[in-house]
């Protein structure tokens, strides 16, 4: 819950000097860093997805993601934003140095709102609903499932060329109780983590 709040905070602060700025955004303006009504963008972004310690003391598991982006201006301050990402290259972890190895995919998707600032190099934060479908396996059992709620980062980006931005992100993800499904020994309530990095274009 603690984690719920410090994500509203935070997005907060980013959309109250947005809000109290929005008369100074020209819809001239064409710097892919601004959010312009009638904007699109389309973002391609590569991402590790973490999950802390299934075991207590073990090793995090990580998996390579790659997805897309695709979001909308609401007005000169907001957009909203569908994103997907599919794993590429699931966690092959060996959690006692003995076998047999714990495999983990996890595909994500979710809806956000985005709020950014102007210029050049910009912040964002962004808030949404998101849903995880997870594939578990470990010593001959299985568990696969979905994992639904709210999610909620921050990132930054810089201008690259007109219409071209290149961003980083950091976004924490519904805790997963799958795990728990395992056995004894595994922890409920695990934390997930996404670090992306990638290109978004903008268009008119």
């Amino acid at each position: 819950m603690t984690k719920y709040i410090a994500i509203a905070v935070l997005s907060l602060a980013l959309l109250i000097p947005a809000t109290s700025n929005a008369s100074r955004y020209s819809f001239e303006d064409t710097r892919s860093g601004a959010l312009i009504p009638g904007k699109v963008y389309l973002g391609v972004k590569y991402g590790l997805l973490t999950i802390n310690e299934p075991v207590s003391g073990s090793d995090d598991v990580e998996m390579d993601n790659v997805g897309f982006t695709f979001s909308g201006d609401i007005n000169g301050y907001l957009a909203l934003e569908f994103a997907y990402n599919q794993t590429v290259t699931e966690s092959d972890l060996d959690l006692f140095d003995l076998g047999p190895e714990l495999k983990v995919s996890s595909d994500t998707l979710g809806l956000f709102l985005v709020a950014r600032t102007r210029g050049d190099v910009y912040l964002k934060g962004r808030l949404g609903y998101t849903r995880a479908a997870q594939d578990i396996s470990y010593s001959g059992s299985s568990v696969s499932g979905n994992v639904y709620g709210l999610a909620g980062g921050i990132g930054a980006g810089i201008t690259l060329a007109k219409g071209t931005a290149l961003e980083i992100e950091y976004t924490i993800y519904p805790d997963t109780n799958k795990f728990e499904k395992l056995g004894p020994g595994f922890d409920d309530g695990l934390e997930t983590e996404f670090v992306t990095i990638g290109f978004v274009w903008s268009f008119e």
